[in-house]
């Protein structure tokens, strides 16, 4: 999936369960109580957390899942990031339930 380094994406509208590694809105990934240095080591193998929120609500999360070897720059998370707030203010503006 071009600069993203994804093989797959999900959305699960409403939910919160588990405790997978989640994307932060400043492009940084935490995992449990660590943060994980994608500069570094590239993605987590497991399904990434990218929450969605407007306004303080949450509607929902994509489910990220990494091609292997990913290593998306900053640059590209942020622009995930971005794109799933866009998502969240899409939600807020045509009036679906907040979660």
């Amino acid at each position: 999936m071009g600069l993203s380094g994804l093989s797959g994406c999900r959305f699960e509208y409403g939910t919160l369960t588990g405790r997978p590694p989640r994307l932060e809105e400043d492009g940084t990934i935490a995992w449990s109580e660590r943060c994980w240095d994608a500069d570094r080591d590239g993605l987590p193998r497991e399904e990434l957390e990218l929450r969605v929120f407007h306004n303080r609500h949450f509607y929902g999360r994509y489910m990220l899942q990494p091609a292997p070897g990913a290593a998306p720059p900053l640059a590209a998370r942020l622009v995930a990031v971005t794109l799933a707030n866009q998502a969240g203010a899409e939600l807020d503006a045509t009036g679906h339930a907040h979660a």
